[in-house]
């Protein structure tokens, strides 16, 4: 019998109650808590166990050999690279656009902020060609 109701004694196990979603465990014989209007369902020892063989039995059917686990893995790798290749996009972009296409270059402060130069006499320069060659 899988369904008891409240104040009912009952044996050992663990018991659902699916109203407040509450988990009973009972290491002894024992009564279950609140009124006749509460039901609770008796989960067996291995209840966790059932529902994972079903889900593996089922892989198993659908992709034999081992390719479900490489399934898993592949999409976990495809949405890792979409991930970092969109991120890296969106960087990429708003440095383009988020700045103007000056690039930092003022033309009046270059040349006009720049030190002054003195003029060369004009025998000074001679010189130094007639040096060279």
């Amino acid at each position: 019998m899988f369904l008891y109701k409240g104040g009912q004694t009952v044996k050992k196990g663990t018991y659902w109650e699916s109203e407040k979603n509450a988990k009973i465990v009972l290491e002894d014989e024992g009564v279950l808590p609140g009124g006749t209007k509460e039901l609770y369902f008796r989960l067996p020892e291995s209840y966790a166990l059932i529902p994972i063989v079903l889900i593996g039995l089922a892989l198993s059917m659908a992709f034999p050999y081992g390719a479900g686990f490489l399934l898993f893995i592949t999409l976990i790798a495809l949405s890792a690279a979409l991930y970092a290749a969109g991120s890296a996009t969106t960087r990429l972009l708003k440095e383009m656009l988020g700045k103007n296409a000056s690039f930092g270059y003022s033309p009046t402060t270059a040349y006009m902020a720049g030190k002054k130069t003195k003029k060369r006499e004009a025998g000074e320069e001679t010189e130094k060609k007639n040096e060279s060659q």
